[in-house]
């Protein structure tokens, strides 16, 4: 296993993340035993989040031991500050350890809530609890390319995730160089576009352009951690047919992938667009029971109040066929729902 500096964490990490967002999906028994055999791989980056199920508690008990072998980040996405201290706390607990190497504010995408955390002393909180040595270094998680620049402004923030794979470009093409010459970590997620992007070689390859970008990839067993160890470590460049490759996939996902960046909301009628398509991503990220559930009946139902206005088309930078998805991820979840686990 390769190392690399995390910008100006100085981190030292492994070339691979461990994304444990999927971790929840497989018995604890063989997570445990997952997160364990990846540490002992030499994978030492390891990322969670307050609002992934069972994940952080998952980690508490696999890394009993190893805690001085792996960087851990998480993450929360409150934006009142007695809120974010208390998710902050209960992570640490959950995690089974005093400190947080990484603390990530959680969907920064838009910057009413940017705003929401700097005026509602979030951001100052989480900078008094680093003093206190519960957190090493602070940073972003964000899926819009076109806020980042703020984040200099609110904070003095040293990593950031973005997306980055072959079809969501925009990341590294606005803020690349800009990250790099600002000594920014950057951690990379969604290399596979969320499931979305089933060749996991040339995904691997494509982000192996970008030095100091490390990918972290959500795996839920030792045959998925096999495989990306070994892609992690080719050195060789996108040839003719890699490419021909990325181009047949970015036609074939083009106007159906959705970023998550958030402009086409609000929507007049209230329909919660980003969370609706990525109903297909959910099923592979989360357990059944976390994915259907009343609550999210309520969301996918929503769909059938759409008037087709066309609105959020307008307003999608990447011209998104959005009301035809929605149609599609309602019909794919209810599909599930019948189908049962």
């Amino acid at each position: 296993m390769k190392y690399k500096r995390l910008g100006k964490t100085n981190l030292e990490v492994s070339q691979l993340g461990f994304g444990a967002v999927q971790i929840c999906r497989v018995p604890e028994t063989e997570a445990v035993n997952l997160v364990r055999e990846a540490v002992n791989s030499g994978l030492n980056l390891i990322d969670t989040a307050h609002d992934y199920p069972d994940s952080e508690d998952i980690l508490g008990r696999a890394l009993k031991g190893l805690r001085d072998k792996v960087i851990i980040s998480t993450k929360s996405g409150k934006t009142s500050r007695e809120e974010f201290l208390d998710e902050l706390n209960t992570s640490l607990k959950r995690l089974n350890t005093d400190y947080l190497d990484i603390f990530l504010f959680h969907g920064t995408s838009k910057s009413e809530n940017l705003d929401k955390l700097i005026k509602n002393g979030v951001v100052e909180a989480l900078l008094k609890e680093r003093k206190k040595g519960k957190v090493r270094f602070i940073g972003f998680s964000c899926h819009n390319p076109d806020i980042i620049d703020r984040f200099y402004e609110v904070a003095d923030f040293s990593a950031l995730m973005i997306p980055i794979n072959f079809v969501s470009t925009e990341f590294v093409d606005k803020n690349y160089k800009k990250l790099v010459k600002n000594d920014i970590g950057i951690m990379a997620m969604k290399p596979l576009g969320g499931g979305r992007i089933e060749d996991a070689r040339v995904s691997l390859k494509y982000i192996n352009q970008y030095e100091k970008v490390i990918p972290i990839i959500g795996m839920q067993s030792i045959r998925e951690l096999e495989e990306n160890l070994e892609l992690v470590n080719i050195k060789e460049p996108l040839d003719d047919g890699d490419r021909q490759t990325i181009e047949n996939i970015r036609k074939e996902l083009g106007d159906k992938f959705c970023r998550g960046c958030g402009y086409c909301l609000p929507c007049e009628q209230g329909i919660n667009i980003t969370d609706v398509n990525y109903i297909k991503v959910f099923f592979k990220q989360f357990p059944f029971d976390r994915v259907v559930n009343p609550e999210r009946d309520k969301v996918v139902e929503h769909v059938d109040e759409c008037i087709e206005c066309g609105k959020c088309i307008e307003r999608c930078p990447y011209s998104l066929e959005i009301i035809d998805m929605l149609k599609e991820n309602r019909d794919y979840y209810f599909m599930r729902k019948e189908m049962g686990k």
